[in-house]
């Protein structure tokens, strides 16, 4: 069972079209929505081995001045008038054109190359194996949070890209394109807001999309991020601890070129995020590079003129995810050294990178220390994610591809989990990876697969406490069950490679549809974290 120290857990599940929910204890990829494709310049790709290289195409650094938004100020529910769904029916958007990393023809032949994968007696069998009496924790505080329906006026987005973050008083829930403040126990302070509102009084934050969301447990403050337009970064700290007083909010450029996917990181010395960029045409775009970002967090808390500084990685690699520090709180805060990154390379479903990336704003050195080869250490075969079939209807839910969702750092490792197919015995069903590394080597520590026939997972995302014990949450569907939010983990104790069983924290109650047409959306990712206690996790997710 899981000690008393991994007990407390508070997970915060999601909703995408029916709510979200808290609870207690060598291709291309896709950009985010041919909506944004513009006719660019092309340029070529950054073709180094081990360093990172100067970004072709936009700013490699600079710096910017903030503007101070009061979130009293900002009212709440303000339709947003050009959510993804009201443009959709205006016609100013095509959801059928293909978004896929490549041509469709070739993605939709790894999918079927993924239902050709062989049994793994590997794989950990969900409730059946190894762990067989172990149980999972129950569910704390547990609240409705952001609704399709009652979000802002109505309209919508899909996906909702659900993310979260903690501090010692307040949660806040993100989804494409608004965010939620409540209090620890569920009450709302601070009403559904879109980021269109928020981020008004600066004129670059328009078109936005992909959310981020951070608490930083060292200096006690809040950052909502997000892409604008696919040319820069909107990014809003807090001014104190308190999230319902003012922002600095920033708009840092990103360059000609689409830029997609960012997910952001608390750093000891700055925030740090990472993309993807594209070359887009009229009617296509092809994936460039991916590059990362320094922010200067100490002078965007102060309210000044913050520098950044940006490099672009080799073609191999793609999704660059930041290491988010936790601890402390618990004094395992790092004080010194290089901050890292989990990139997937050569888009293989096996193998991933480790990057440090030491002092930004001076040496400046973005070095590849190792790559692991998930599929070797684990000995379970892994495919591109097939799309997922639900209860009660013929169609079926994107689980996209293997990138690393989140890198989430405690006691000097790195943790991170991925969607792959997989074979636990009797056919190919989409199944959750997770992965512990060692920073100071870059190297494994441990990492497993779990999953079950017929049950399709996906979406997971972890989080690890100040004694070494990982809670991940996920979506789980099948031919006889709604898409629903569901949990496990491990105590660090626990024989390697194993979680412990998973239990339900919210059941679906209907089949999922959208205007996107089948396959639909779902993800892109969801949120688990861990609050400054070092002890409860939250969790948000959909169903």
């Amino acid at each position: 069972m899981f000690s008393s120290h991994f007990a407390r857990m508070t997970v915060l599940g999601a909703v995408v079209l029916t709510g979200l929910w808290l609870f207690s204890r060598t291709a291309q990829p896709a950009p985010e929505g041919v909506a944004h494709e513009r006719a660019l310049a092309a340029y070529s790709p950054v073709n180094g081995v081990r360093r990172a290289a100067q970004p072709p195409g936009g700013p490699g650094a600079g710096a910017v001045q903030p503007v101070v938004v009061h979130l009293r100020d900002i009212p709440a529910g303000v339709f947003d008038p050009d959510n993804q769904f009201d443009r959709w029916q205006r016609g100013e958007i095509d959801l059928d054109e293909n978004e896929g990393r490549l041509p469709e023809a070739e993605m939709a032949a790894l999918r079927a190359e993924s239902l050709k994968l062989e049994p793994s007696s590997n794989v950990q069998i969900a409730g059946s194996n190894l762990l067989p009496s172990s149980a999972a924790p129950a569910a704390g505080v547990a609240f409705d949070s952001l609704d399709y329906t009652e979000c802002c006026g109505g309209g919508g987005n899909v996906p909702p890209d659900p993310e979260l973050a903690v501090g010692p008083n307040h949660v806040i829930a993100v989804v494409n394109v608004a965010f939620e403040i409540y209090d620890k126990n569920g009450n709302t302070l601070k009403a559904p807001t879109t980021f269109a509102s928020f981020m008004s009084s600066n004129s670059n934050c328009t078109g936005v999309f992909d959310p981020n969301v951070l608490y930083d447990e060292e200096a006690d403050r809040f950052m909502l991020g997000i892409d604008a337009d696919g040319v820069g970064y909107c990014a809003a700290v807090s001014q104190t601890g308190d999230p319902l007083g003012a922002w600095n909010l920033y708009f840092f450029p990103t360059g000609s070129n689409f830029f997609d996917y960012p997910h952001a990181g608390v750093g000891r010395d700055a925030i740090y995020m990472g993309a993807n960029i594209f070359n887009c045409g009229v009617f296509s775009c092809s994936f460039s590079e991916s590059r990362v970002w320094a922010f200067d967090k100490q002078a965007m808390y102060n309210g000044q003129s913050a520098s950044f500084v940006s490099l672009g990685l080799p073609v191999s690699e793609d999704t660059p995810q930041p290491l988010n520090l936790h601890g402390y709180n618990q004094g395992s805060w790092p004080a010194s050294g290089p901050h890292y990154f989990f990139t997937e390379t050569d888009y293989n479903g096996a193998t991933y990178s480790v990057w440090s990336w030491n002092d930004p704003f001076g040496a400046n050195d973005l070095t590849m220390e190792n790559t692991v080869d998930l599929v070797n250490y684990t000995g379970v075969g892994a495919g591109l994610p097939v799309n997922v079939v639900q209860s009660g209807s013929s169609a079926r839910l994107q689980a996209n591809d293997f990138r690393p969702q989140d890198f989430e750092y405690r006691n000097g490792y790195g943790w991170s989990v991925q969607t792959i197919a997989c074979n636990p015995g009797s056919r190919t069903v989409d199944c959750i990876r997770w992965v512990q590394i060692n920073l100071a080597s870059a190297t494994i520590v441990d990492a497993g697969v779990y999953a079950s026939i017929d049950d399709y997972r996906f979406f997971g995302d972890l989080a690890v406490n100040h004694c070494g014990d990982m809670a991940v949450g996920y979506t789980k569907s099948s031919r006889s069950m709604y898409p629903a939010v569901w949990y496990t983990g491990r105590q660090s104790s626990d024989p390697a490679g194993t979680l412990q069983t998973e239990a339900q924290l919210k059941a679906g109650e209907i089949s999922y549809t959208a205007f996107d047409g089948s396959p639909h959306r779902w993800g892109d990712y969801t949120e688990m974290t861990i609050a400054p206690d070092g002890e409860t996790f939250w969790y948000l997710g959909q169903y």
